[in-house]
């Protein structure tokens, strides 16, 4: 059944209105009519089976027919700090952490990224909400504006754990949980772009609180190691 987000707010009296890019999505797309149902989700952990009542202009009235909460949000928060990667795979990247649950993403301008700039913020704002209408999530992850490469690592998180991923480090992330059982509620992890890191990053983010890590001996690509290492946090500490 198509799903759809909804804010708890615009739910008076069991009856929503739905308008902008959803109602288009509704009318032209999935050529929905009045008595067909749908699914809306809240910002408050709540799925809403709904009917289609009327279908004006621009707008949707619908009526909610039953409501459940639902718990589709890991436990564990995981900050994805993305150094920008060429062409179109910040696009992917956002998609597959949301489906793996992440709570925020942050795409960052590091030393060796190929692009500096770009408009796709919103892009990947809706891409990041498209995907958890597919999944199933209520609450997507927080997409940031691009940020600079010092200003995210001289920021304070409230994480209990902070990776930076660089194939040089001469521990990685297998050998590192197995000593370190403790299992944390917070997660920051940094992936760098086509090229990794410097140097000198890594040393500022060591500074910084970061823990240097490998993934393995193979290099993989930065879109391949951001799915991977959120799965292996979500498999060992998540709900995977």
């Amino acid at each position: 059944m198509p799903r759809f987000p909804i804010k708890k707010t615009a739910i008076v009296n069991q009856q929503a209105i739905i308008t902008g890019p959803d109602y288009r999505h509704i009318v032209r797309v999935l050529r929905l009519k009045p008595g067909n149902e749908i699914t809306l989700y809240d910002d408050e952990s709540t799925e809403h089976l709904a009917q289609i009542t009327e279908i004006r202009t621009k707008e949707i009235e619908v009526a909610i027919m039953k409501s459940n909460r639902i718990i589709t949000e890991s436990e564990l928060s995981i900050i994805l700090m993305q150094g920008l990667p060429k062409g179109d795979k910040m696009a992917y990247i956002v998609e597959k952490a949301t489906e793996l649950g992440v709570k925020a993403i942050i795409p960052v301008i590091t030393e060796r990224s190929q692009v500096r700039q770009t408009n796709r913020d919103r892009r990947w704002e809706r891409i990041a909400i498209e995907a958890s209408k597919q999944c199933g999530r209520v609450i997507p992850p927080k997409t940031f504006p691009i940020r600079s490469f010092r200003s995210v690592i001289e920021d304070r998180y409230e994480s209990t754990l902070k990776i930076i991923f660089y194939e040089n480090s001469i521990y990685n992330i297998k050998e590192y949980f197995s000593n370190n059982s403790q299992p944390p509620l917070n997660i920051a992890i940094f992936i760098g772009p086509e090229g990794g890191f410097s140097e000198g990053e890594i040393k500022l983010a060591s500074e910084q609180g970061f823990t240097p890590l490998g993934l393995g001996p193979r290099i993989l690509r930065t879109e391949t190691a951001s799915v991977v290492t959120i799965g292996i946090l979500q498999y060992k500490f998540g709900d995977i």
